[in-house]
Parts: C-alpha cells; sequence; structure tokens
C-alpha cells in the first residue's frame, strides 16, 4: 500500500508539472529555436540562451531478461538548462525515481524503489559550425550522492562529453557524442569501486514538418576494464506544440548481450520566459 501510495504520488507530481505549461503556451516573435537534449541519447551542441531557463521532463520504462525478467520505470527524469551567458549553460539533473522488479527464480525475486543521484554541470560551445567543421560543444559535470540507498553511487561521479554536429540540409541534420564517464557500484563484497566507460552515440534527424520530426540513433558505452559493450538502437518522434513547448515519444531494443531488450519513453519540453 505504501509503495503504490509512494509510485502515484510521484506521477501527480509529474503531472502537475508536465501540464501547466501547456496552459500557459503561447508561440511568440523574435524568440530563438527551441533545440533539447531529449529524447536521443545524443546531446545536441546548442546552449540554451541567456536569460531563458529550460525543462526538459521524461519517463522510461525498459525490459531486460538476461538474468530473470528485470523491469525498471524512471521518471520523472529532469534536465533543467540555465543559459548563462552566450554559448554558457548550467546544468542541474535528475534520473528520475526509479521502480525495478525483478522476477528470477524462487527467491530471487524482489522489487525495490527510490530516488536517484542528482547531477549539476554546464555546457559551453567551443565552436560555430563552418563548411565541414562541425559546430562543437563541451559538457563536464558530476554527480551528487543524494540518492536512495541502492540507487545512489555515494560518491561524486564525473563525465566529461564532447557533443558535435553538422547541418547536412533544410531537412536533415547529424549529431554525435564521444563520453567518458565513471560510475560506482557495490561488488560482490560489498566494496564501492569505481569504473570508467567510454560512451558514444550518433543520430541522424530530420523535419518531417515545421513542428514535426524524427530522429534514428545508436549508442551504446564500453567499459575501460572488464566487461562488453552495451549498444542500442532507437528513434522517435518530436512535436513542437508552441515555440516554447516540445512533445516526444521513443522507442528502442538492445543490439548487444549487456544492454536492455526494449525500451519506451515519453517526455516533455518547457522554456521559460515564453
Amino acid at each position: 500500500m505504501e509503495r503504490a501510495f509512494a509510485r502515484n504520488r510521484v506521477w501527480v507530481w509529474m503531472l502537475v508539472w508536465l501540464g501547466c505549461p501547456c496552459l500557459a503556451a503561447v508561440a511568440g516573435d523574435g524568440v530563438p529555436d527551441l533545440v533539447t537534449d531529449r529524447p536521443d541519447q545524443t546531446e545536441s551542441s546548442v546552449t540554451v540562451d541567456p536569460r531563458y531557463i529550460q525543462f526538459e521532463f521524461g519517463w522510461t520504462h525498459a525490459e531486460d531478461n538476461e538474468n530473470g525478467d528485470v523491469t525498471t520505470d524512471s521518471a520523472p527524469e529532469t534536465l533543467v538548462r540555465i543559459g548563462l551567458v552566450d554559448d554558457l549553460e548550467l546544468r542541474l539533473g535528475f534520473a528520475g525515481y526509479v521502480w525495478q522488479e525483478v522476477d528470477g527464480p524462487g527467491a530471487a525475486s524482489w522489487d525495490d524503489e527510490g530516488a536517484t543521484d542528482i547531477e549539476v554541470g554546464f555546457k559551453v560551445k567551443l565552436r560555430h559550425e563552418q563548411g565541414w567543421t562541425p559546430e562543437t560543444a563541451l559538457l563536464a559535470g558530476t554527480t551528487l550522492p543524494t540518492g536512495q540507498t541502492g540507487f545512489s553511487s555515494e560518491r561524486f561521479d564525473p563525465a566529461v562529453r564532447l557533443a558535435c554536429s553538422h547541418t547536412l540540409s533544410e531537412t536533415f541534420g547529424l549529431g554525435y557524442n564521444l563520453a567518458a564517464a565513471w560510475e560506482t557500484e557495490e561488488d560482490a563484497a560489498g566494496d564501492r569501486d569505481t569504473t570508467a566507460a567510454i560512451a558514444y552515440s550518433v543520430v541522424l534527424g530530420a523535419a518531417l514538418s515545421d513542428r514535426l520530426g524524427t530522429f534514428v540513433e545508436f549508442f551504446g558505452e564500453a567499459p575501460t576494464g572488464d566487461g562488453k559493450p552495451a549498444n542500442s538502437l532507437d528513434g522517435g518522434f518530436t512535436w513542437l506544440l508552441a515555440d516554447n513547448v516540445q512533445l516526444d515519444v521513443l522507442a528502442g531494443l538492445g543490439i548487444s548481450e549487456d544492454a536492455d531488450d526494449w525500451f519506451i519513453g515519453a517526455g516533455l519540453v518547457w522554456r521559460l520566459p515564453r
């Protein structure tokens, strides 16, 4: 009963946040294009303009049956992007409240839930696109050990990412990322070990109309030590409701053993002021 109440409370909170901006959204003139870092895994090379704040919310459902049937839901995944000066933004992230169920043989079945760590970082644009030279941005940040037991690394885990993009035509755009990230987990002996991984992605986006877009993407990560790469494919659609509001949906599947078998998601982006 308590777990169901906690789940419903988080979903009500999410619906309030996602519903209010839609009521206030009014298209305006002379505002910058709404460029988001969701729903794909490839971060954009665009920073939020000064005096703007951009909220990016999402939900993801994933399933994997490698070691029993593992079902994971996370919401509200939240990224707050604050434009500080030209070509520089502050980023505050939250991977969401997570519900996880494992249906294994016998006593191996269990379920758990909890809040993940908060992340803080920045994005700075290094150069604008010129000819075949891509627009490039650098992202850097760290997690803060604020999550609940079992969902927190209990350490400060940094990450750094290079984001590049090309304008291929009026319809198509290409983006790609290369990143290094550190993650702390508890091993079988109960000790906490920090390991590094290389993350990579490439996405092809297309404008189907002035307000409807689509994308296909390959992404993954490979540990620098023991372990195998986890690679996936995904795709989805974006729908610009107004100059400051966008909806999105996505779906994907794993193409390597260590990746989730499949996943789906949806989200909303809201930028202030209008």
